[in-house]
């Protein structure tokens, strides 16, 4: 047993997890995890402006490293406040931020006193939990129930209030338990019956195409997602904001599907008669909901991490709870041992000119001379300059919503956007974040 503060159980639960970077806002409610923070060189601690800025950086550094984004409000009241923003737009976009923001002493609570407001009742709506911790040998606890949960399918922001009067207390604590112990991270394939189901309805398909959403761009699965395209010769679109969801310069990338996608991708989806949703709920920004941007005569085959998402906004052929890119590779083996098709061939062969001749054109007649500056000219001119391995985050509004198809995404997790809360302040903090 070792004798420590709730803010040094608090650091030691953080290098626990191996977080390597805090975002945070010095204040006086949370004095014990800066002390504890000075002695932890493993832990960068990175200052930040206010507190929704934080929040920004911690979500965008989440969804580039594929880890835990953490951000820290030094001060109760106005401090926590500050985080709303930021925390409803990770929750929109399905990002594991672990948030943790000073509280007022328990012997303060319901007496109108400093700075004190309901934190509770604050972050439960934009948020997938929210605790407050309420004794200092619980601190562990708390944050191995706040990573699990920011980490389990969807993803997602939690909160968690830490009292003063639980900070500065000392209690003896047990060896922390290793993240092994009460996180594991195996995910779920699909189920073999229907895995060859939805082979067999691919497989006879005359017009497949693969809608590739957050459930490839999130786990870094394209290859996976490829590799299938590959085997049935089939297109492959890109769910709204998840551009970057396959590279590219790959041959069988349509582009962004939807309203806010490109021509050629979202003609695609309107005559297919077999779609494969992997990894996306083929929700608002990707249909609007609405057969107009979808083939109601498709027989559509959804692979989904969360079941709540199976057949929720469409009618599905086979839905499969999975992991998009374990499910993937289960499809490309059981496509590869039927009979090689070409059914497809002349369906994939047409979309590749209309792919050749859309992108010619959109160079072609993109106006780079006009005073003011014209959309077209100047996404292509970014397209010209962008370093290959360029990471581009943004705001909210149309032009932001064009860049998402109009820009050239080679690699996968290049594209960081607001587009399912669609808020202004975000792109230079999560540029920040992300670098």
């Amino acid at each position: 047993m070792t004798m420590m503060t709730g803010g040094q159980a608090a650091v030691e639960a953080l290098k626990t997890e191996k977080v390597n970077h805090v975002f945070g806002l010095i204040g006086s409610a949370t004095m014990e995890i800066f002390d504890a923070l000075y002695d932890a060189p493993e832990i960068n601690f990175i200052g930040i402006h206010d507190e929704r800025t934080g929040t920004h950086m911690a979500d965008g550094y989440a969804r580039a490293s594929g880890r835990t984004g953490v951000v820290l409000a030094g001060q109760n009241g106005p401090g926590a406040t500050n985080l709303v923003t930021g925390l409803a737009q990770a929750m929109a976009a399905f990002s594991p931020v672990v948030s943790i923001a000073g509280a007022l002493s328990t012997a303060h609570l319901y007496r109108d006193a400093f700075q004190e407001v309901d934190q509770e009742a604050l972050f439960k709506p934009i948020t997938k939990k929210t605790w407050t911790a309420p004794s200092a040998d619980r601190i562990p606890e708390m944050f191995r129930e706040a990573f699990r949960v920011a980490n389990a399918p969807r993803k997602g922001p939690v909160q968690l209030n830490l009292p003063r009067d639980v900070l500065s207390a000392q209690a003896d604590y047990a060896p922390l338990q290793s993240v092994d112990e009460y996180r594991p991270c195996a995910a779920p394939a699909g189920e073999a019956s229907a895995i060859a189901r939805a082979a067999d309805r691919l497989h006879s398909a005359k017009r497949p195409v693969i809608i590739a959403g957050g459930g490839i761009k999130n786990t870094e699965g394209h290859a996976a997602a490829l590799a299938l395209a590959e085997a049935l010769n089939a297109p492959v679109v890109t769910s709204p904001g998840h551009g970057d969801a396959i590279p590219f310069g790959h041959p069988l990338n349509a582009g962004q599907m939807g309203p806010r996608g490109n021509l050629v991708a979202s003609q695609l989806v309107k005559e297919a008669d077999v779609i494969l949703a992997l990894g996306t709920r083929i929700g608002f920004n990707a249909t609007f909901y609405s057969y107009d941007n979808i083939n109601r005569d498709a027989a559509i085959i959804q692979i989904e991490l969360d079941p709540t998402a199976l057949g929720r906004y469409f009618p599905i052929a086979i839905g499969i709870w999975a992991d998009a890119p374990t499910a993937a590779l289960q499809l490309c083996d059981e496509v590869t041992r039927l009979e090689k098709r070409r059914i497809a061939d002349d369906w994939t062969a047409t979309f590749k000119a209309d792919r050749r001749a859309f992108l010619a054109a959109r160079d072609a007649e993109a106006i780079t001379t006009a005073n003011p500056i014209q959309p077209s000219g100047l996404f292509k001119t970014l397209r010209d300059v962008l370093p290959t391995d360029a990471a581009i985050t943004m705001d909210a509004g149309t032009l932001c919503l064009q860049a998402t198809d109009a820009l050239n995404y080679w690699q996968p997790k290049s594209l960081f956007t607001p587009l399912d809360f669609g808020l202004v302040g975000f792109s230079y903090a999560c540029g920040l974040g992300v670098k």
